[in-house]
């Protein structure tokens, strides 16, 4: 008999356990909120300047073509150091 009630109560408890941590677990998701998991991450390549060795998006660089092959600065200042330097 004492086994009985001994599993009773242990199954009884584990309801018990089950049941709130539904309850907890629905209340903690409706509060955080949902990432946007459509939209993809923007990212752009970093170039180096050669002239000062900075790094920044190259759609913010200063562009120029030396020798054939194209070249990334930072500002128009460092690209003339640049070509002074050659």
């Amino acid at each position: 008999m004492i086994i009985v009630r001994f599993l009773a109560a242990i199954v009884i408890f584990y309801l018990l356990y089950r049941i709130a941590r539904w309850l907890f677990l629905s209340s903690a998701r409706t509060s955080e909120p949902i990432p946007n998991r459509q939209r993809p991450a923007i990212t752009e390549d970093l170039v180096e300047d050669p002239c000062c060795h900075a790094y920044l998006p190259a759609s913010q660089a200063y562009q120029a073509s030396i020798e054939g092959k194209t070249e990334y600065f930072c500002s128009e200042k460092c690209y003339r150091n640049y070509i002074q330097k050659k």
